[in-house]
Order: structure tokens, then C-alpha cells, then sequence
């Protein structure tokens, strides 16, 4: 496994990814996708043996991205954070310690920030993964489709 930047070669893989976990995160259409590509702290690849198994987006304060939570974590935490706003492995590569490799990676390029930051709905595999890897619930969010997401922190300054 490596990790790779995102390119514009891989955004078909990508939505198809992406497509795998709708429920879990938000749908993503192209244009959306090479947007969020150009202005994300990491866009990267998960790749296993020459072919996209997942993805992650990042996204640092100050940066344009428009999501809900990113807004609160922004409101809470100020310039302090690195906002993982998905990761998506393909079913098949699940539950084989990818997800866990890539969020170590995270953390540590996220350590001049001091904590990294992820939403999850309550109660769904997601939640489960962030708490067992030490992130706190430090507030809810109502969404506009009337779900409930949880704000998760892990504080890397310790």
C-alpha cells in the first residue's frame, strides 16, 4: 500500500469510491471533487498495486471549503485543527488496518495544528473507528436532512 496524490487520472475511481459509502459520507459529483482536489490540504490516494483503494480529504483553517462541521470545528477550535472530511476504502479492503494506517499519517502531519478534527454520524462504524482511535465527542451537529452527526477531536499536542 502507498499514498499518493489524488490526480486528475483517478477522479472517476474516486466518485466510484465515493459512491460505495454514500449514507456514510456525502455525494460527490466531478466538478465538486476537482475542486475540493485544489484547494485540500491532502487529497490523496490509497493505492494497492497500481490501483486507487480508497481515498481521504483534508482540509487546514483559512481554506475555502464550505462544510458544516468544518464551519463549527472553526468556531471551536479557531486555526488549531486538521479537518479529515472523508475517507473512503473500498469494501473489500476494509477491516484490513488500511483506514488506521492512513489516519496515523494524518496525525502526524497534522501535529503543527495540534489536533485533528472528523464528524460521524453516532452509532455507525465510522464513530466506532474515531473513539477506539481516541477521538472525543466535543459536540453534535443538526443537519439539514434532520441527522444528528457527532464532532470528534483528538487532541496531538500531548
Amino acid at each position: 500500500m502507498k499514498l499518493r496524490p489524488m490526480t486528475a487520472a483517478d477522479v472517476a475511481a474516486v466518485l466510484a469510491l465515493n459512491a460505495t459509502a454514500e449514507g456514510l459520507v456525502e455525494p460527490l459529483g466531478a466538478d465538486r471533487l476537482d475542486w475540493l482536489r485544489l484547494i485540500a490540504a491532502h487529497a490523496v490516494v490509497v493505492d494497492l498495486d497500481g490501483a486507487p483503494a480508497g481515498f481521504v480529504l483534508t482540509f487546514t483553517p483559512g481554506s475555502a471549503y464550505d462544510g458544516l462541521a468544518f464551519e463549527a470545528f472553526t468556531q471551536i477550535y479557531a486555526d488549531r485543527f486538521l479537518y479529515v472530511e472523508r475517507i473512503v476504502i473500498a469494501a473489500e479492503h476494509r477491516r484490513q488496518g488500511i483506514a488506521s494506517t492512513v489516519y496515523r499519517a494524518i496525525e502526524r502531519s497534522a501535529r503543527p495544528f495540534d489536533r485533528t478534527v472528523a464528524a460521524a454520524p453516532t452509532g455507525t462504524p465510522a464513530y466506532a473507528f474515531h473513539t477506539a482511535r481516541g477521538y472525543e465527542e466535543v459536540g453534535k451537529q443538526r443537519l439539514p436532512d434532520s441527522t444528528t452527526t457527532a464532532l470528534l477531536s483528538k487532541d496531538l499536542a500531548a
